[in-house]
């Protein structure tokens, strides 16, 4: 597998219907923000093509999750569909520049990225180990659907507990009760979506070991 890579893609919904210059400034300063963050992650870099897309290669599957995930909370409340495929990439890989590689990586991505417009999905990934594929894409369309869902006071308190805060301080910051807090936490199913990220962590982990 010396030639395969794992090329990330990714497509705005609906961008042209819904988008206004300030979310346009806030689509490039998140892409922007994820480069920098994730960097280690990344072994091409993000970039911005046909105005709504984006595009990079990540080093492993365990750094693609992490690097899905992490697109889905600096976007929000922009919301994108994404596609990860692991196969050759022939061209380009030496300038480090999404925009000039060339392969059936690159191929296959926007074939994903067309069926997965024509299913209403949010996630596609074709990966050379086919149960580790079918289990990403089955909980990841899950989690990506889930945290859809959420406002901005949601996804705070998904971000802040239970590792940097707890209830009762989250309440204060927010001027609410701790009661209301404890019931978002159960309506917005935080716990089950942690445990699932912390579990396809894990898996792709593995994979990237085992790789």
């Amino acid at each position: 597998m010396k030639n395969k890579h794992l090329v990330l893609i990714g497509d705005v919904i609906q961008s042209r219907k819904k988008f206004n210059p300030g979310q346009w400034q806030h689509f490039h300063n998140a892409i922007s923000t994820l480069n920098q963050d994730m960097q280690e992650a990344l072994h091409v870099p993000l970039v911005i093509y046909s105005g709504d897309s984006f595009g990079g290669i990540a080093k492993d599957p365990s750094s693609a999750l992490k690097l899905l995930l992490l697109i889905q909370e600096q976007l929000k409340p922009i919301k994108a569909r994404m596609v990860l495929v692991e196969d050759e990439v022939s061209f380009g890989l030496e300038n480090r520049n999404f925009l000039e590689l060339e392969g059936p990586a690159l191929w296959k991505s926007s074939e994903k990225m067309q069926e997965l417009k024509d299913t209403g999905g949010y996630f596609m990934a074709e990966l050379q180990n086919n149960a580790l594929s079918l289990s990403v894409n089955a909980a990841l369309n899950l989690i990506i659907a889930i945290k859809y869902d959420w406002d901005e006071l949601e996804w705070s308190i998904y971000q802040q507990y239970p590792h940097q805060k707890n209830q009762q301080e989250i309440a204060q910051q927010r001027g609410v009760s701790q009661q209301y807090i404890s019931k978002l936490i159960r309506q917005s199913k935080f716990h089950l979506v942690k445990n699932a990220e912390k579990d396809l962590i894990q898996l792709t982990h593995g994979a990237s070991a085992n790789a």
